[in-house]
């Protein structure tokens, strides 16, 4: 009974150990897939390409392939590339991830036949349809090393790169020739891959934004003093290290009828059109949220009393100056933090009209309008923005895994 006791706790601890062992080298590959991907995105491809060889050397991921083609792709590297995106199918990749390694494998060989070079998958990255590469039977093929002289180096140093580190046969057979794979130009372009890593560093945005609140712009009593509003804006990262950009925004804002009870104004439209500079404070370890200053200038077009043409369009005939400050909580989701939610407080402030209609005839006089006098009007207001990770009219061809 002791014995058995033994015998057990020995397979038991041993299967910890192996599980153990195994998880550490998860963690491992794990970290150095991170390591690589920061990598890429520093432009650094060789070296990116040595953190995900040394993933998938741990864990065989398909997803590490998937991000060792890419950067053995970026290197220009294509047949290493294509064995990389080979290995993908055989190591249980999900629906996903093996349409991703077949569209990146076609996109590594229009490249290489763009730059007149034929480029096949080699080595244990080929894909089972593919025919076996024997360098020994088959040394004049042209993707193989030429086969080195009996009496070279490599008999007297075996382990001289050149000879792949294999030492020669004791009959004086030369070891076979190494697989020789294509190699041209890195790609040209962008946007062939995007980082699914969310780190709030994007390049351009579209987002809408719904606002409301109270102030006052014009002569007293001669609009209301509640507004509501909505935004239309575009944001692009100047500076992704710093989180510092530019936004720009077409906005509307509504004041309703005032006290004066006039036949000649009632309420008062201002159509703006703006430009502003952000960015994003984002305390560590709370990525997801971002507090955000803003401040900007606008033109701002004043439509008071629904002010029209004689098509019935309405017109915004009265031009003044305004400005933007603002203060934003912004919420990231998403698997690259592309949907945001924000909620803002804000302050828009206007000029007296500078500029009015030419024509009194149909149209009021500005002082008659009421709107030779500025104002300020504040909002609270809540929005959605997407972002996008690809320069302005562009997609990513792949994603990172």
């Amino acid at each position: 009974m002791t014995r058995l006791t033994t015998i057990a706790a020995c397979l038991a601890a041993s299967a910890l150990a192996a599980s153990a062992y195994a998880e550490g080298q998860a963690e491992i590959a794990a970290k150095l897939n991170e390591e690589g991907k920061t990598l890429m995105f520093a432009n650094k491809f060789p070296e990116a390409s040595a953190k995900f060889r040394a993933a998938v050397a741990r864990v065989p991921e398909p997803g590490y392939f998937i991000n060792l083609c890419t950067s053995l792709f970026q290197e220009g590297k294509f047949g290493e590339a294509l064995t990389a995106c080979n290995a993908v199918a055989n190591n249980n990749p999900n629906a996903e991830q093996r349409s991703k390694a077949d569209k990146l494998s076609g996109r590594i060989k229009d490249e290489a036949k763009a730059q007149g070079i034929t480029a096949e998958a080699l080595g244990g990255g080929q894909s089972p349809g593919d025919p076996t590469l024997d360098c020994a039977a088959t040394p004049n093929d042209s993707r193989c090393e030429a086969p080195p002289k009996l009496n070279d180096v490599c008999k007297t140093n075996p382990r001289d790169p050149s000879c792949g580190g294999a030492a020669p046969d004791p009959n004086g057979t030369p070891p076979p020739p190494q697989p020789r794979y294509a190699v041209g130009r890195p790609p040209s372009g962008t946007g062939v891959f995007v980082s699914t890593t969310p780190d709030n560093k994007y390049t351009w945005t579209l987002g809408i934004d719904l606002f409301g609140g109270g102030g006052s712009v014009g002569q007293t009593d001669y609009y209301g003093n509640a507004t509501t509003g909505i935004r239309l804006k575009g944001d692009y990262m100047l500076n992704p290290a710093t989180r510092f950009g530019a936004q720009a925004y077409l906005q509307i804002t509504h004041f309703g009828q005032g006290d004066m009870q006039s036949a000649l104004v009632d309420s008062l439209d201002i159509f703006d059109l703006g430009i502003a500079a952000y960015k994003h404070l984002c305390p560590n370890g709370m990525q997801r949220l971002c507090l955000t200053p803003l401040a900007g200038v606008q033109l701002a077009m004043m439509s008071p009393a629904g002010a029209s043409d004689g098509t019935g369009s309405q017109v915004f005939n009265y031009a003044a100056l305004g400005g933007r400050l603002e203060l934003g909580a912004h919420f990231a989701f998403g698997t690259r933090y592309e949907h945001v939610l924000g909620a803002m407080v804000g302050l828009n402030v206007y000029s007296k009209v500078f500029s009015g209609p030419e024509d009194t005839t149909d149209m009021l006089t500005i002082a008659e309008a009421g709107l030779d006098k500025g104002g300020a009007a504040a909002y609270i207001g809540v929005g959605y923005t997407y972002r996008f990770r690809t320069p302005l009219g562009s997609a990513p061809f792949i994603t990172l895994e």
